[in-house]
């Protein structure tokens, strides 16, 4: 099991590099980069949730099987290519959207051991304030979003 932090804005972000396409404007509104976001989440580039302002620098655990006693979860897939799959966060994004040349991973991001390939995530929140992510080998239909999950405003 691989130990880290939701981000520091509650938000927990996983990115594929290769075909992530994030920039939206240089003065993007929130309603255009959630929108941006939710495109991306249906093209497997990346899966985000919102756990909220009280889950930043919560500990977040990758682990093999989703929970079975979970207060919530949700279930995203991505298409990780050769670039990989990395933690990334909230910031990262929004500079990325604002910014055509900056990419999605920052310096600080971390790669998830992962060969190229289809697979599905299951983020879990516990009810202890942890959070887990299962990431698994996916085949067949992926889930559609229309928000980002756990995004209530």
């Amino acid at each position: 099991m691989s130990e880290y932090e939701v981000d520091g804005d509650g938000f927990v972000c996983l990115v594929a590099p290769d075909d992530y396409r994030g920039y939206v404007d240089e003065d993007w509104a929130l309603e255009d980069l959630l929108a941006r976001f939710v495109e991306q989440l249906n093209a497997g580039t990346l899966f985000v949730a919102y756990a909220g302002d009280e889950a930043a620098d919560s500990p977040l655990s990758v682990v093999a099987d989703a929970p079975e006693a979970a207060v919530r979860d949700v279930n995203g897939v991505v298409h990780v290519g050769e670039g990989g799959l990395w933690l990334t966060d909230y910031t990262q994004l929004t500079m990325a959207a604002q910014f055509a040349d900056e990419g999605p991973v920052a310096s600080y991001g971390q790669r998830l051991p992962l060969e190229p390939g289809s697979y599905l995530v299951t983020l879990s929140e516990l009810d202890d304030d942890e959070y887990t992510i299962a990431i698994r080998p996916h085949v067949g239909d992926s889930p559609v979003q229309d928000r980002v999950p756990w995004f209530a405003g």
